[in-house]
This record gives C-alpha cells, sequence and structure tokens, in this order.
C-alpha cells in the first residue's frame, strides 16, 4: 500500500510496538518513500548507512534545522528512570519543531509520553502489540487504537505480522505493509 505520510507536514512520529515487530524497519521504510528536501539523519544507530548522516548526542541534534532524524529506541537515548527524562525529551521535541525538523522514534515503552509529550505527536505508527493493557491510560496512542476500528485491533491487542503496521493521525488512518530495508537489524527472523 502506497504510503500516504508526508514527512514535510509533521513533526513528530512514534512508532511503538512489541519488541522484535518491525519498528526500526518501518521507520527507515519512511524514509525510502520519502521525496522531499530534508536531510536524513540517524541518532547514534549503530551502522553507518548509506545516505544518511549519523549524530551522537544531543548537543549535535539541537543544531540540526530541515532534517528527519531516526531515534531507534529512544528509551537507550534518554533515560526515563531519571526525574528530568520527560523534561529532556520535551525540550527535545520543542527544538526539534522550532528548527524544522521531524523526529521519528520507535520505542517498545509507551507509558513515558505524558500529556505534555502527547501534544507533540503527529502521528503514531504502531507494529504487534500483544497486550494493549501497557499503553498508557488516557494515551493518545492508545486513543487513537480504541476509537479506531481495523480488524487487527481487539479490546486485548493489536494483531500485527512482521511487514505490516497501523498509522493513525488525526487525519490519516492506515493499514499498510512494508519490506525490509535491509538496515543491518533482524527482519523476519523470529
Amino acid at each position: 500500500m502506497e504510503n500516504k505520510i508526508d514527512l514535510d507536514k509533521i513533526m513528530t512520529m512514534a512508532i511503538i510496538g512489541d519488541r522484535h515487530t518491525g519498528k526500526t524497519n518501518l521507520a527507515f521504510s519512511f524514509l525510502k518513500d520519502y521525496v522531499g528536501t530534508k536531510t536524513k539523519v540517524t541518532y547514534a544507530y549503530p551502522v553507518d548507512i548509506d545516505g544518511f548522516i549519523n549524530i551522537h548526542s544531543l548537543q549535535q541534534l539541537s543544531q540540526l534545522t530541515n532534517c528527519i532524524i531516526i531515534m531507534d529506541e529512544l528509551q537507550k537515548h534518554i533515560k526515563f528512570y531519571e526525574k528530568s527524562s520527560n523534561d529532556t525529551l520535551l525540550e527535545v521535541l520543542s527544538t526539534i519543531a522550532h528548527n524544522q525538523n521531524v523526529l521519528i522514534f520507535t520505542t517498545p515503552l509507551s507509558q513515558f509520553i505524558t500529556k505534555a509529550l502527547d501534544g507533540f505527536i503527529d502521528v503514531f505508527a504502531y507494529t504487534e502489540m500483544k497486550d494493549l493493557g501497557t499503553l498508557k491510560n488516557g494515551s493518545k496512542a492508545k486513543r487513537y487504537l480504541q476509537n479506531n476500528s481495523f480488524q487487527q485491533i481487539n479490546k486485548w491487542s493489536l494483531n500485527l505480522k512482521i511487514g505490516e503496521a497501523l498509522v493513525i493521525s488525526d487525519s490519516i488512518k492506515e493499514f499498510m505493509k512494508f519490506e525490509d530495508q535491509e538496515i543491518g537489524k533482524d527482519w523476519m527472523s523470529l
């Protein structure tokens, strides 16, 4: 299915789902389909990828303008067990938006996304989630799933296969399939 997300018109996309369900490949598939002029950046990604600049600090991130940034496994880079973590993430999201950047982040943990942070996230993309009870009550991520009807959603889980995703925003509701992006992580081996 054709990707309907215009990355030039969003600030932040959260890709959430269980571990080993293709979140990273999904993030890179959005960039593969991107036809705009923004520079493609990975944040502390373990592998150099052709066509991407790899940065390694929040200071470098704060100096970027007109970029699309992939931050894989967000919880590895912002320590959510520290008291100031939500303040740090709020500052990162604010700076990214101010500098006309786009952030695509992946995480299996949605619990740290507070109501203040919810306001910065334009699009949620989901991979398989075996237990929807792990989504934070009242969060935009949970409301989007509760308020939309797809065959793959039931009260308890989001049943998707590797290579399938559900993308939801205020204006987009899309089931999509995506392929292996050959980025050096396990793909369909589970």
